[in-house]
């Protein structure tokens, strides 16, 4: 059986109207070209959390923001220790990783002396039945356990 060669030219053909038919996607939000004041902590935080997932090789279950309020650095970590113990041996790995990357980032970027006690550390167990929950936090150097409720 002979193919026809504008056979690719109509599949082209169909596949354009089909996303011409379809019009333009919804976006363009204007308020996203709004200024935004950025600031050293949201550049380290942001820094921060890469260098926990890529340079470190800390799991990517992170989330790390700069507190404006508290002027404080705090990464929430998601794991599997369900024990204070174990949350405190993983909080303490992602500890070294502020030391040895993040505090030498903040002094050469920023001329910053930052140090560990400058992050709160929140470590939540992932739960696997449902939400997560707080295991401990390491602050200004200080673990401590949530208050039970």
């Amino acid at each position: 059986m002979k193919r026809s060669s504008t056979a690719p030219w109509i599949v082209a053909g169909i596949a354009a109207l089909s996303l011409a038919a379809a019009g333009p996607a919804e976006g363009a939000n204007k308020r996203l070209s709004q200024s935004y004041s950025y600031t050293v902590g949201d550049d380290i935080a942001a820094r921060a959390g890469g260098l926990f997932r890529v340079v470190a090789g800390l799991e990517a279950s992170t989330l790390v923001y700069y507190d404006r309020k508290e002027a404080n650095i705090v990464s929430y970590i998601v794991g599997s220790a369900a024990d204070v113990e174990g949350a405190k041996r993983e909080i303490g790995a992602f500890v070294s990783a502020v030391k040895e990357y993040v505090v030498i980032y903040a002094k050469t970027r920023h001329g910053l002396d930052l140090t560990e006690n400058d992050v709160t550390f929140v470590y939540f167990n992932d739960g696997g039945d449902g939400s997560p929950f707080e295991v401990v936090r390491r602050e200004n150097g200080k673990f401590k356990t949530p208050a039970k409720e």
